[in-house]
């Protein structure tokens, strides 16, 4: 059983990674179907302004704190959180066992060259995976939508970028019976590697974000958004 904790109005897993890990195994082992939301500040920020954007997000199987400035907003609001439970590490554990169970795994998103890197390299890791569908994320997003019908897949992993990686999985969430849907955001550009992640000491001083940051084209509009949250955390606000 997971327990949630509501902060920002949406429901945050309160766990602590293995047991998280373990749990989220079981419902790929039992081809159950389920929606993971990974909610970094940026993405909360965006629910908190965009009430559509936030309702999908309330309609997600779990919602997990991806990045440290959610559970420091969770200690300051009196509502703290286990864990932080990285949204690359959720997707990562989840192919280790689609690969471990040879599963059938579905992936949208990224540049079409990254794509051709990331099948590449993830044929290599996971050689035992099945991959029924791999589509680019610059306009293939209909064409991904009609497949992901037909293929019965077991794992679907989504990097287009928030708000679009939730509101596709939700638009063809309803029309399947079975997979695990997760959004990834920058994950195949790591994975491929196109882009890196940030170096082992930064994760571990939980300074990832500031990495990010510091090498991302939009840096500069994503350190005001994370000023934002901040601020709004500090003033113990829920709404914009």
């Amino acid at each position: 059983m997971i327990q949630t904790i509501q902060l920002f109005g949406l429901p945050f897993v309160d766990a602590t990674p293995s047991h998280w890990y373990t749990h989220i195994k079981t419902i790929l082992h039992n081809n159950e179907k389920a929606f993971l939301v990974t909610a970094n500040p940026e993405l909360v920020l965006r629910s908190l302004r965009d009430p559509a954007y936030k309702h999908i997000l309330q309609q997600a199987t779990f919602i997990t704190p991806d990045g440290i400035g959610v559970t420091a907003a969770s200690k300051r609001m009196g509502k703290p959180l286990t864990a932080t439970l990285p949204g690359i590490e959720t997707a990562r554990e989840l192919l280790r066992t689609a690969d471990a169970l040879k599963k059938r795994v579905f992936l949208l998103g990224g540049r079409p060259e990254v794509m051709k890197s990331l099948i590449q390299q993830l044929s290599i890791r996971f050689p035992d995976i099945q991959f029924v569908g791999t589509f680019h994320g610059f306009g293939k997003e209909e064409e991904a939508a009609k497949a992901i019908r037909s293929v019965e897949a077991d794992l679907i992993l989504v990097a287009l970028g928030a708000p679009k990686q939730e509101e596709w999985i939700a638009s063809v969430y309803d029309q399947v019976d079975r997979g695990l849907f997760i959004g990834v955001g920058g994950a195949f550009d790591v994975w491929s590697g196109h882009s890196k992640r940030a170096p082992k000491l930064f994760r571990q001083l939980k300074l990832e974000w500031l990495y990010r940051i510091s090498s991302h084209p939009r840096g500069l509009e994503k350190l005001k958004d994370l000023l934002l949250f901040a601020s709004l955390v500090l003033r113990k606000k829920t709404h914009l």
